[in-house]
């Protein structure tokens, strides 16, 4: 059972040490929670090291995350109608199959980049289900291609699919760069603010 304890208390606890096992568990858990105490003592059981890992909250800038949702919803406002055969674009002279097929993969890929729009930590999911769709997509519009089914200037329309992939990228690395820990020395006695 842990006890919330004084920061004096667990500062002591942890620079002398104790044979009570309680009291113990109960300094190193205020310590990883108080930020105070956090500086003046790096929780290892082999005491403190040299060296504390500050770790930033894996997170993708604002930037990234905004204009990924703009071009997902875009994606997805477009992909939605041609579910059900229908579209918005004027020049959609294609069958209502490679339409429907379009607007599945397409709303599938919208609503990952949403997702990974609103929760940047789901990147590494997200996106790989978005590349799977993708390459779905495009061996499936070689195939209509051939077949004359599609015409080019209703292919442009996919280059949403592309931004989206770039972005869902660009924030794939963003996070793994924020989440990669920085280095810093400990102060060498324990101190109290």
């Amino acid at each position: 059972m842990t006890v919330t304890m004084s920061c004096e208390k667990a500062l002591g606890i942890l620079a002398v040490g104790t044979n009570n096992r309680d009291e113990h568990i109960s300094a190193r858990a205020h310590a990883s929670r108080c930020h105070r105490c956090r500086d003046a003592y790096a929780a290892e059981p082999g005491g403190p090291s040299p060296y504390a890992m500050e770790r930033p909250r894996a997170d993708a800038r604002t930037s990234l995350r905004v204009s990924l949702a703009i071009v997902a919803a875009a994606q997805f406002l477009v992909a939605v109608p041609w579910l059900f055969g229908h579209s918005l674009v004027p020049d959609a002279h294609v069958t209502v199959a490679h339409l429907t097929r379009d607007g599945g993969l397409d709303t599938v890929i919208a609503g990952l980049g949403l997702i990974t729009a609103w929760r940047p930590r789901y990147v590494n999911g997200t996106l790989l289900v978005t590349l799977l769709a993708t390459l779905t997509q495009v061996i499936a519009e070689i195939t209509d291609r051939e077949a004359h089914a599609v015409t080019g200037s209703f292919q442009l329309f996919h280059l949403l699919v592309v931004g989206i992939v770039i972005a869902m990228a660009c924030v794939e690395l963003n996070v793994t760069r924020r989440a990669t820990p920085r280095i810093r020395p400990t102060p060498l006695v324990l101190r109290s603010r």
